[in-house]
């Protein structure tokens, strides 16, 4: 016996809606304070009454800095259409760059960034080495703060000079029940920096002197004896030093992925590499 044919009316699928990109907010702010850490390490802090309501979020997050381009006192900021950021035509656009929040004040509205001075070897560092007190710049919110875990048994840290703001606040909010081993490449002795944490904490400095990034920060990872229990990674560096260590850890230390947080903070040879390359194509 035949099956009976059965007529289905089909109806149009609806267009998928449009993804409105939300409307970062832009504020204006003026340096306040410039203090030399080191050599190569500038803190510059920020204040003004558009930082009210301000909040960094977590620890190495991220807050986008607009610096004026040359020959503008403050930076243009755009208007917001339907599609993102429009810039008024022949507008020149702002250096815009990523920084972590290193100490922000809710109280006085003052927020620390700390830049790396690498001489004019990109406008952000160039515009860090001159600053004064009455300079004004804008900054976005920051996003994707990092979380640590707080049942890890043991932290593996790793970064360059790029990544110290960060390590500092990772380790500042690590409970004492923890062990963090931090691996830390600078140029020398000059550029170490107070890491200060209630966790149990065992800080290697790694000389790196005229050699290339992650001369020395990839061999000292690949030597670390991992402790028993639960562990946790959070590497942040020159991109492809990243890509090294993020390679050595999930696929021959056999780290769970989700346990391995990295970060990509700079290319070399690149002016502009994206602030949200995490190596997920390891």
């Amino acid at each position: 016996m035949a099956n009976a044919a059965t007529n289905v009316e089909s109806t149009p699928s609806a267009a998928p809606a449009r993804r409105v990109r939300p409307r970062p907010q832009y504020r204006a702010v003026v340096v306040k304070r410039v203090q030399d850490l080191t050599p190569h390490m500038r803190r510059i802090t920020v204040t003004g009454s558009e930082l009210a309501g301000f909040s960094t979020q977590g620890v190495a997050g991220h807050v986008r800095v607009l610096l004026p381009a040359p020959g503008q006192e403050t930076p243009a900021l755009p208007e917001w259409g339907p599609e993102g950021p429009v810039y008024a035509e022949g507008q020149p656009r702002p250096t815009s760059r990523a920084y972590t929040p290193r100490r922000w004040d809710e109280e006085a509205l003052e927020l620390d960034i700390d830049f790396v001075l690498h001489g004019d070897n990109g406008p952000a560092s160039a515009w860090a080495a001159r600053a004064k007190p009455g300079d004004k710049l804008a900054v976005v919110a920051p996003r994707r703060a990092f979380q640590p875990d707080p049942a890890a048994d043991w932290h593996l840290i790793a970064g360059d000079e790029s990544a110290l703001p960060a390590i500092a606040t990772i380790l500042e909010v690590l409970p004492a029940s923890t062990w963090a081993m931090v691996y830390v490449e600078v140029t020398d002795a000059l550029e170490e920096l107070p890491l200060p944490s209630a966790a149990r904490v065992e800080i290697h400095w790694l000389y790196r002197r005229a050699g290339a990034p992650g001369s020395k920060l990839v061999p000292a990872v690949r030597e670390v004896t991992f402790p028993r229990g639960q562990g946790r990674a959070w590497v942040a560096c020159e991109a492809e030093v990243m890509r090294s260590l993020r390679r050595h850890l999930i696929a021959e230390r056999g780290m769970d992925r989700a346990a391995v947080n990295t970060q990509g903070y700079w290319k070399a040879g690149a002016a502009n590499h994206p602030d949200h390359d995490t190596g997920e194509d390891i």
